[in-house]
């Protein structure tokens, strides 16, 4: 058979999937469009028969402080991050710090920004529909003049933290369309 019919009858059958995929894709049944209200974001959106994205919910279950020597001080925070959508959410990152008393006792990250296509997804974290995802970061907390006062508070374990920061995610809807955002967050610790 000649080669070149080979590709043309590739192409031919290529062209019909991509054709049947949208004349059935439009054809859908789908949900009437309708305002929702979500108490979560509060936010109303109106939906164009596809069911809106929402954010993850980003939670801080634990921060446990491990004083290494006189001036220095390991700090773990663990996060929880919910996916409230019909889909799968990819967390690609956390990014935050860890305040006590107004000072910043530590930085960290969770995951990675992927940098293209082909970019390791090592550092990404899919969470399913409707389960929360544990994620841990380490960082270290000096001790000098400044951070004194909190930092031994914190070490002494009788510091309420204040965590902010931005966390990046993706997540593809019902109809098909990708939402990648960075959000702001901030939250207390207990």
């Amino acid at each position: 058979m000649n080669i070149k019919a080979i590709y043309a009858a590739g192409g031919g059958i290529a062209v019909a999937a991509v054709v049947i995929f949208f004349v059935l894709g439009s054809n859908n049944p789908m949900p009437a469009p309708s305002t929702n209200s979500n108490a979560n974001t509060g936010t109303n959106s109106t939906t164009s028969g596809a069911l809106p994205v929402l954010p993850p919910v980003v939670g801080v279950k634990d921060i446990s402080v491990n004083k290494t020597d006189d001036t220095h001080a390991t700090v773990q925070v663990t996060f929880t991050v919910k996916n409230p959508n019909p889909s799968t959410l990819i967390l690609e990152t956390i990014h935050y710090n860890a305040n006590v008393d107004g000072l910043r006792m530590t930085i960290g990250d969770v995951g990675q920004s992927a940098q293209g296509f082909l970019d390791s997804q090592g550092n990404l974290f899919p969470i399913v529909p409707g389960s929360t995802l544990t994620a841990k970061s380490v960082g270290t907390a000096e001790r000098n003049g400044a951070t004194a006062a909190a930092w031994d508070k914190m070490v002494a374990g009788n510091a309420k933290f204040s965590i902010d920061g931005t966390y990046s995610y993706r997540v593809t809807g019902g109809n098909l369309q990708t939402t990648a955002e960075d959000k702001d967050f901030s939250l207390t610790f207990p």
